[in-house]
């Protein structure tokens, strides 16, 4: 037991480590980071919903892939221009024609599972480039991070220390109501001092009323994020999505909580700037 946490750790300080890396990098190493994360995550949704011999839609889908990560390419602001709509629509389109052609192979589960997987393996996750992009993107992209994963430290000691009564057991036995509340204080106490860090070594103006909501938005969502994940897991019948990271599984159940976090992050800075 005691080797699984420790390699548990080591994993979580090397991967925090090689983030940090990342978001000092250039944009374009980030951003290529970003992209082989999103495509390994689809790879892992491939093989939990059992999908991965059908030829037609896994081509169909990294191409899709690779188009939504090349739209900053094209725009910075590619969702208002109406890009991602166009993709999207493309995509569900050809999905479909797939499974006219080849409906003996292809039915509508595997249409819909595959237009699900796109968007929640790369689409969502992807707008962790946009707030990179951003003004102040370097000291902005901490909080998606930070908002996906504070919370998952202060809901395990929080339920350790206080777990009493049961959040969702049908979805995940162990998470608890306790554990959930201590998430969310947890986010927001981190938060403020990420707001102060901010303020004193950076030297921006931090607006502390819309960070701390959204650090609160931040503990509900990176939950949400997890519970999804394990309800996605619960229904294909397995444990993990992979096992790439020791101690954790694959790179999706690293990541559940961020998923969720980075397009609340992105949509919530972008119309309600914390930061300037």
């Amino acid at each position: 037991m005691r080797s699984k946490v420790g390699i548990r750790i080591l994993s979580g300080v090397v991967g925090a480590v090689v983030v940090i890396a990342l978001i000092f990098a250039p944009i374009c190493v980030f951003n290529l980071a970003v992209s082989l994360a999103c495509l390994m995550a689809l790879y892992e949704l491939y093989m939990t919903f059992k999908q991965e011999t059908k030829w037609q839609i896994v081509l169909l889908d990294y191409i899709f892939a690779i188009l939504i990560m090349l739209t900053p390419l094209i725009s910075r602001n590619s969702y208002q221009k109406g890009v991602f709509t166009f993709i999207l629509v493309a995509y569900l389109m050809l999905l479909l024609i797939c499974s006219i052609f080849w409906n003996h192979k292809i039915k509508f589960y595997d249409v819909s599972s595959s237009f699900f997987m796109l968007i929640y393996s790369v689409l969502f996750m992807y707008h962790l480039t946009f707030i990179r992009g951003m003004e102040n993107g370097v000291v902005l992209i901490f909080i998606p991070f930070l908002g996906a994963w504070i919370p998952d430290t202060f809901a395990y000691f929080s339920g350790m220390l206080f777990g009493k009564h049961k959040l969702i057991p049908s979805i995940s036995p162990n998470k608890t109501v306790e554990g959930s509340v201590g998430a969310v204080i947890g986010c927001v106490l981190l938060f403020f001092i990420y707001g102060i860090v901010v303020e004193y070594a950076a030297g921006l103006t931090v607006h502390y009323l819309p960070l701390l909501l959204l650090s609160a938005l931040c503990g509900i969502f990176a939950q949400l994020g997890d519970l999804a994940a394990s309800l996605i897991k619960r229904e294909c019948h397995t444990k993990d999505f992979g096992n790439l990271i020791p101690g954790h599984g694959g790179i999706l159940d690293r990541i559940d909580s961020l998923i969720f976090v980075a397009p609340l992050v992105y949509y919530f800075i972008l119309y309600l700037p914390v930061i300037s």
